[in-house]
């Protein structure tokens, strides 16, 4: 949603938030009806904004269903807009575990650690409450009483009276995120334009995007003018008013990206203060020329390769890059993965960069992974003022890691007043240039140019990224585990896979892996259905998950020797304790049964008297008669002998 000149305007994925259709909001601005009232997204020309107040009521109906009222709705955006990761709580999340090898489900994981965002926010908001009255222009009152709102409206698990709210806020400062987690988880007007509706008429007409030329407005102007009986004007006085007011009439006119290249004001600033505070990709088109005589086809003889980048704003140092001939939003992937690798080789371990920016593209498909690996805000449609790694693609090091030991260099882009490269030299080579077999090599050696070859300080972008994250304290770095490593870079496989005795057996690209169930899993899991997370670069471990409670990292199993004379040191060792495991399993059967027998004692009840209980059986019954008989028989012994009568008549 937006608000423009006083008006609420809807935008297209609100509609499809709140459950239109794709096609039927398409259609809907196709027809332009009086229920339907548009004008130009500033930001995306392709996805026009609807007036809120035109609508049908059932329409307006639908959208307060899914967002509330919509004046309320955009009037928290500034206070959403203060959250940011908090990758910490993320961790403890993820890593927290609870009926011995129980992990949370992934969807109380983001829950949780929304509310950690959630509640940092608070209370750093809290704790300086200038900022509240001077930023948000809010009460403290007023500010809670937001917050509650959209506490409410988003369905986060916070508390929504002012008091609880209160109270979670100083149990989560004393006690960290585990106290989330709940109980089932443990702007002069001219002479000839003197009112305000002709004014206005002029500079709308002049702000259309169909860009009408200064000699037409003047004339259509002219007809409502003389119709009203106001004064005339000449295409001058058009120019004269398309010139000074230009920088309120430029965005409309010719759009966001002009605006910001002609009269945005720049924000001074400096660059990141530590390595991977912010981390930036792109795309480029390589200026190399790869020949490929066969490709008799498309006619394509001299092909280039096209690149995403990713750099380290601290000094514009190369952590990773993926190439290919057509970017694929996987190449994208490939790329950050390749970054990981790269961290980890310098480093020795993983860790995610506290923000990331990037341009829009593809951004419906990788906006997801973007706020996965670290702070993330989409980048204004046309911006070029994003960060850095654009400044750097049309640096002299980019430019010399690019011409140095090649005779391939296509030379700067057609529009660049100075080519950089004799084209004739050029091309006299094409002969000679390398093959599109031998561009990966010539691809991987240029970005091992931009690492190890010294820039104006003389040393390496290399050599200066390293000593800069040696002297980086810890609490500024943001490590993560080889689980959550596969969680968020690793590729997710389709099939599903059951734990077997063998452990698991899974293809890829139809190639046979096996991996080994660490046994503090194996005796519970066998026989569940699982899916795995792989990491391409390096297939010796897997990610195995329910993506409910389940969650472990399984690796290739160590084959142990049939034969003595096969052993080498520690095998002996590895098999004593695979033999100890299988015994221990044992001895947790029996104690499990020890454990329910000794239970059914104390309680009184016999499983056997139980099972059979209303049943006479068939080999038991004559047992049963003979045992009825000896009772009777006893008891009839039992009984005392009567007593002789006396007659009182005779005795006298």
């Amino acid at each position: 949603m937006k608000i423009i000149d006083k008006i609420l305007y809807i935008e297209f994925a609100d509609f499809l938030t709140a459950g239109w259709k794709e096609d039927t909001i398409k259609k809907a601005n196709f027809r332009n009806g009086p229920f339907w009232v548009m004008i130009n997204n500033p930001a995306d020309k392709r996805m026009p904004l609807v007036q809120f107040e035109t609508l049908r009521q059932k329409d307006k109906e639908k959208l307060k269903e899914q967002f509330g009222n919509p004046y309320d709705f955009i009037a928290k955006e500034p206070i959403k807009k203060l959250i940011t990761t908090d990758q910490v709580a993320s961790t403890f999340f993820i890593n927290y575990k609870f009926d011995c090898n129980k992990n949370l489900p992934l969807d109380h994981v983001k829950a949780y650690t929304i509310c950690a965002c959630w509640l940092n926010m608070i209370i750093k908001c809290n704790d300086d409450k200038k900022f509240i009255k001077k930023e948000l222009k809010l009460s403290i009152a007023e500010f809670y009483e937001n917050v509650i709102y959209i506490i409410i409206a988003e369905k986060i698990e916070l508390p929504t009276s002012y008091k609880r709210l209160r109270e979670k806020m100083k149990e989560y400062q004393e006690n960290g995120p585990a106290c989330l987690i709940d109980w089932r988880f443990g702007n002069s007007n001219g002479s000839k334009i003197k009112d305000d509706v002709a004014e206005s008429t002029l500079f709308e007409m002049i702000a259309h995007p169909n860009q009408y030329d200064d000699v037409l407005i003047s004339m259509q102007y002219n007809s409502l003018a003389e119709k009203n009986g106001r004064k005339t004007i000449t295409h001058a006085t058009v120019g004269n008013y398309r010139r000074r007011n230009a920088n309120i009439l430029i965005m409309q006119r010719e759009g966001r990206e002009a605006y910001y290249n002609e009269f945005s004001k720049s924000v001074k600033g400096f660059r990141p203060s530590t390595p991977l505070y912010l981390v930036e990709s792109d795309d480029n088109h390589l200026d190399f020329f790869f020949t490929d005589w066969a490709d008799t086809s498309s006619h394509r003889h001299f092909n280039k390769f096209k690149a995403i980048v990713v750099t380290d704003s601290y000094n514009d140092y190369v952590l990773g890059y993926a190439y290919a001939q057509e970017l694929t939003a996987d190449v994208v992937r490939k790329a950050y993965l390749n970054a990981m690798y790269h961290i980890k080789e310098l480093t020795d371990g993983w860790y995610l960069p506290h923000e990331t920016k990037t341009d829009r593209w593809a951004i419906g498909q990788l906006e997801p992974f973007y706020k996965s690996l670290g702070n993330y805000f989409k980048t204004p449609v046309g911006s070029k003022r994003r960060g850095y790694l654009e400044q750097f693609f049309g640096s002299i090091h980019w430019k010399r890691a690019m011409k140095i030991g090649t005779n391939n260099y296509t030379g700067n882009n057609i529009t660049a007043k100075n080519e950089g490269v004799n084209k004739e030299v050029l091309n006299l080579n094409k002969k000679e240039y390398p093959t599109i077999q031998e561009a990966p090599q010539h691809i991987e050696d240029f970005f091992n140019r931009l690492r190890t070859m010294p820039d104006a300080t003389g040393k390496s972008k290399q050599e200066n990224w390293l000593a800069a994250f040696k002297n980086t304290t810890a609490d500024k770095l943001k490590p993560i585990t080889d689980t959550e490593f596969l969680l968020k870079l690793g590729t997710l496989r389709p099939e599903i896979n059951t734990i077997t005795g063998r452990g698991l057996d899974i293809s890829i690209d139809t190639v046979e892996y096996n991996y080994d169930i660490p046994d503090q899993y194996y005796f519970e899991y066998k026989g569940c259905q699982v899916n795995t997370i792989y990491d391409p670069n390096d297939m010796s471990r897997i990610l195995v998950t329910d993506f409910n409670r389940l969650r472990f990292i399984a690796t290739t199993p160590y084959y142990q020797p049939r034969a003595l004379a096969d052993n080498k040191p520690g095998d002996r060792a590895l098999l004593n304790q695979h033999l100890s495991n299988k015994q221990k399993h044992v001895e947790l059967i029996a104690d499990k049964q020890q454990q329910r027998a000794e239970t059914l004692e104390e309680a009184g009840i016999n499983i056997d008297s139980l099972l059979t209980a209303g049943f006479v059986l068939k080999n038991d019954r004559h047992a049963a008669e003979l045992e009825y008989q000896r009772n009777e028989m006893n008891q009839q012994k039992q009984l005392p002998k009567p007593r002789k009568q006396i007659d009182p008549i005779s005795k006298m």
